[in-house]
């Protein structure tokens, strides 16, 4: 309609963000030399909340790596004390590259975070995939907008589900566990297609069924969700 038109043409245009625009400055870096012990890795995680911290040696403008909260503690548990066998890769941009293509391509290295490399080989900044899949998947409605109903129950049993809703109410409603770190459904939905949503589309995840019911300028409005076979999730 004309009011749901009108807040899609003042969204904003994904293609034209650089990653200069959404990147996480120098100054605001969270990370962890490489030298640091296992305990100093526990007390950062624990501070910053963070699932994954920039691994850097010497300084900040060499980060050779990420740790993941995951595999870190995993290592620990087994006894692990060196934390630079925790080490995974991270990718490299510059600030001038275009965000939809840093996501292609995280998503094809299966990488979660970038440093954002400066003309003199510096680090500006970082950016994760949940940066960027935010600006995808981001508000279009503002506080004066009408509510609309997030979950919505079907005749059949399965769920229409408006993609702004809370991820962890989706899995709450299935009694489904999972350490899944985005935040809402949409950028759960966009994650697991690894392409702009389209209407029709459709995932299986956490032995869910999920379609694309919904779409707008490159974004899932909504998604019928609904919970498979337990032979078909057996199986996966």
């Amino acid at each position: 309609d004309e009011h749901e038109s009108r807040l899609i043409q003042s969204a904003i245009n994904f293609d034209d963000l650089e990653v200069s625009d959404i990147l996480t400055p120098r100054v605001d870096i969270c990370a962890v030399s490489r030298e640091a012990d296992a305990e100093e890795v526990a007390a950062l995680f624990t501070e910053s909340g963070y699932s994954r911290l920039p691994v850097y040696e010497k300084t900040i403008d060499n980060i050779i790596g990420v740790i993941h909260e995951k595999d870190f503690y995993a290592a620990r548990y087994r006894g692990v004390k060196d934390i630079r066998k925790c080490i995974s890769r991270i990718y490299y941009t510059a600030p001038s590259a275009h965000i939809d293509d840093l996501l292609r391509k995280l998503q094809v290295e299966k990488l979660h975070m970038a440093v954002v490399v400066d003309e003199y080989g510096g680090t500006e900044g970082i950016v994760t995939m949940e940066d960027i899949i935010e600006e995808l998947v981001g508000e279009i409605w503002d506080e004066h907008d009408l509510v609309v109903q997030e979950i919505t129950r079907q005749s059949d049993g399965s769920y229409l589900i408006n993609t702004n809703a809370d991820l962890s109410d989706l899995f709450d409603l299935f009694s489904i566990r999972s350490d899944e770190e985005i935040p809402t459904v949409s950028g759960w939905v966009v994650d697991n297609l690894e392409h702009i949503p389209k209407v029709g589309d459709t995932f299986e995840a956490e032995g869910l069924e999920v379609t694309v019911t919904k779409t707008a300028r490159r974004r899932a409005l909504e998604v019928r969700v609904q919970k498979l076979p337990e032979t078909e999730k057996d199986d996966d």
